[in-house]
């Protein structure tokens, strides 16, 4: 009985560890599926995406659905292979079809996903045949394709611009006629409509001129608002007498405003409206006439400031007010530009002051940092051997990590064991640069033709990049891969020392 719930218990062990174990993988093949997404997979290498995503799905149901954990490692393995698939199939066609990107970035940025998303949508499966195409090896008819893309991206782009620009302006518009305006303010709405349609051959013109374009759409929409409001005002009228005199009321509350501006209320409406009018234009007349009062006065005081000034020797007596003034002002001015200039040498002075005491303190910092960042590059190249590769500084003062001992078969681009404990190395030297950006470079010799020589160099540029995201988990912005094929050497190419020497890897830790 003792010997049956051992056996029991480690059946049960071994299925609950294998469970486990399945479900850390699953979860590394959804960081690679996520990094897919971000790197848009399923655009540009679309079957090799739907393999990858059906296994994806696939390994989730036998989870899900208590499969045994081999079978769920098989399913993960296989997506997994083709998630890498993909996102070296997708570099490929970004690179093929780099001229043709342009185009559809722009609508992208023009939010014709959102905004136009017919028009958008059409553009972007005319663009997937063109990568499929380039996945499939057809690069020529994948040119072809994505050149079909361009004008439909285009176009897509201009209507998003439009509509971003002149939507407020059209839905105003529509709700005035909805509102009658063609009935009660044509003439409004014609402002508003004519405004609209030159801000529209202005963007068609040039779709990204945008002083003239929103200067003629605010008075679209201001017209809009415009008729809308007088057809409101006049279809109410229509229907109630009575708001007949709401309306003349609303008007006679007006002008008593600026009656009560000016010192004059309670203006004469039971006489009419042309009796109130003419007693504000008496009241304002007599305002002037005060006005000329106090200038006559203002006179008075001017001739005796002269006669004072002129005892001072400030001043003529010939002098006219505004000749006082104007010395008086130059006086003044004389004054307050030299005190501002004595402000100006003090505060000039204090910020050299300042700015010498910044540039101590950066100069002293950026020697701590150069003197930090020596004591790492020291200690980081003692963990290599010769035989492994070297650490140097490049042009740019960037760290390059030369790996000449990792070596790829011919024509062999994946990580193998051998590969691991100099990739671990690797790892531990990176690690000691956590905020640094880094770049993956795959270099050939110059055997064998120049662009099978680049897509190698490539592909294996990429294996370690992906080698180092799943091993660290990097993200996807942080690092980069490329490859250069024979075209930055660091030996000479007519030798096997120098060959051997140009087919290598560099990471370079970018600060």
């Amino acid at each position: 009985m003792k010997r049956l719930l051992l056996l029991t218990a480690g059946i049960c062990l071994f299925y609950c560890f294998g469970t486990v174990v399945a479900q850390s993988e699953f979860d590394a093949l959804k960081n690679l599926m996520d990094s897919v997404q971000v790197m848009e997979g399923d655009i540009f290498a679309p079957k090799t995406y739907l393999k990858a995503e059906k296994k994806f799905n696939g390994a989730k149901r036998a989870i899900t659905d208590g499969r045994k954990s081999s079978k769920i490692a098989k399913l993960v393995n296989e997506a997994n292979e083709y998630a890498e698939n993909t996102l070296k199939a997708a570099e490929v066609a970004k690179h093929t079809l780099s001229e043709y990107l342009e185009p559809r970035n722009l609508a992208r940025t023009a939010k014709a996903n959102q905004l136009v998303p017919e028009l958008y949508g059409k553009a972007e499966l005319q663009f997937k045949k063109a990568t499929a195409k380039v996945e499939s090896g057809d690069v020529k008819n994948g040119l072809k394709e994505a050149n079909k893309s361009k004008p439909l991206f285009d176009i897509a782009e201009l209507q998003a611009i439009k509509i971003s620009i002149m939507g407020k302006a059209d839905k105003l518009i529509e709700k005035a006629i909805q509102g009658d305006a063609t009935k009660f303010s044509l003439s409004t709405l014609d402002k508003a409509k004519t405004a609209r349609n030159k801000c529209d051959i202005t963007l068609s013109r040039d779709r990204y001129e945008r002083e003239e374009s929103l200067k003629e759409i605010a008075r679209a929409e201001y017209e809009a608002a415009h008729a809308s409001n007088i057809a409101r005002s006049v279809r109410s009228l229509k229907r109630n007498d009575q708001a007949w005199e709401k309306l003349m009321l609303v008007y006679e509350i007006q002008m008593n405003r600026v009656g009560e501006a000016i010192g004059s209320s309670n203006l004469p409406f039971d006489k009419g409206p042309i009796a109130a009018a003419d007693s504000l234009i008496l009241y304002i007349q007599f305002l002037q006439k005060e006005k000329g009062a106090s200038l006559d006065l203002t006179d008075q005081l001017s001739a005796q400031l002269s006669a004072t000034l002129t005892k001072t020797g400030l001043a003529e007596s010939t002098d006219t007010p505004i000749g006082i003034a104007k010395k008086l002002d130059t006086q003044v001015s004389e004054l307050i530009s030299e005190n501002k200039s004595l402000k100006a040498t003090l505060e000039e002075e204090r910020m050299k002051y300042v700015e010498i005491q910044e540039s101590m303190l950066s100069v002293s910092a950026e020697l701590d940092e150069r003197t930090k960042k020596e004591n790492k590059f020291k200690k980081a190249k003692t963990i290599l051997n010769p035989s492994e590769g070297e650490l140097l500084f490049n042009s740019s003062n960037d760290i390059v990590m030369r790996l000449h001992g990792l070596s790829f078969g011919v024509n062999r681009t994946d990580i193998t064991d051998d590969h691991v404990t100099l990739l671990k190395k690797v790892q531990t030297i990176i690690e000691m640069f956590p905020e640094s950006k880094l770049a993956v470079e795959g270099h050939t010799d110059a055997s064998g033709d120049a662009a099978t020589n680049r897509q190698l160099s490539e592909k294996r540029a990429y294996a370690v990049m992906q080698y180092l995201r799943q091993s660290m988990l990097i993200s996807a912005d942080r690092i980069n891969a490329i490859g250069f094929g024979a075209e930055k050497p660091v030996a000479s190419n007519k030798n096997p020392e120098g060959r051997a020497k140009n087919r290598r890897i560099d990471i370079l830790i970018m600060q």
